[in-house]
């Protein structure tokens, strides 16, 4: 399996602990995660206080960002689809790196291969839906994990009380809230039990249902 992850999926695993519960949800190994090649740049990894104001928010999660994207492999140059590439490059809410993401994607399907799109940022999948660009679509359908999608899977593997303790000990180590997804605090707080947040995962993510992973 081949895990193409974004920034917003790091982040979030490294805040609160969870990569080797998103490695049992995905049933593979680090050696068979992938990140963009401009990972480590745009999480700032060479500055570890830059990394905390711009992204992490959380200094004692820096050392296990750090880890899981160097431990990670990098996607290179993906096949040619001009076609594909010229549609997405006209959808407002497609940044670069997730249209490097989804020219990957593309590329995987129409080779037959094994793989998996995590994002943490479900803008550009709707972005995707409000447009007229079919032309990603098949590679997308059943082909994604969000945020959303992904803590739902752990609490089936690990239980309720376990994903929620580790979002709890993320959101308390977490000293820039603002760097800390809303979903997490609406879903896990407030001694939420697995009913309730269920129900708020699922309607966080119910706009891009379609492209979720079974």
């Amino acid at each position: 399996m081949i895990l193409l992850a974004d920034n917003d999926i790091l982040i979030m695993l490294a805040q609160c602990d969870l990569v080797d519960e998103a490695l049992s949800v995905f049933q593979c190994g680090l050696n068979e995660c992938f990140v963009v090649g401009a990972a480590p740049y745009s999480l700032y990894l060479n500055d570890p206080q830059k990394c905390y104001d711009k992204r992490l928010g959380n200094h004692a999660a820096f050392d296990r960002l750090a880890g899981l994207v160097g431990s990670c492999q990098r996607l290179g140059a993906s096949e040619e689809n001009i076609d594909l590439l010229e549609a997405l490059t006209r959808i407002d809410g497609v940044d670069d790196g997730e249209l490097e993401l989804f020219m990957h994607a593309d590329s995987l399907h129409r080779n037959h291969q094994q793989y998996t799109l995590t994002s943490g940022d479900k803008r550009s999948l709707k972005a995707l839906l409000a447009s007229d660009c079919t032309l990603a679509l098949p590679s997308l359908f059943q082909r994604v994990e969000c945020l959303e999608s992904l803590l739902l899977k752990a609490i089936s593997l690990y239980g309720h009380a376990h994903v929620t303790d580790k979002i709890g000990r993320g959101h308390a180590t977490t000293t820039r809230q603002d760097r800390f997804a809303q979903v997490l605090r609406v879903a896990f707080g407030n001694e939420r039990n697995e009913a309730a947040t269920r129900e708020a995962l699922n309607y966080y993510m119910q706009d891009v249902a379609c492209f979720i992973r079974p």
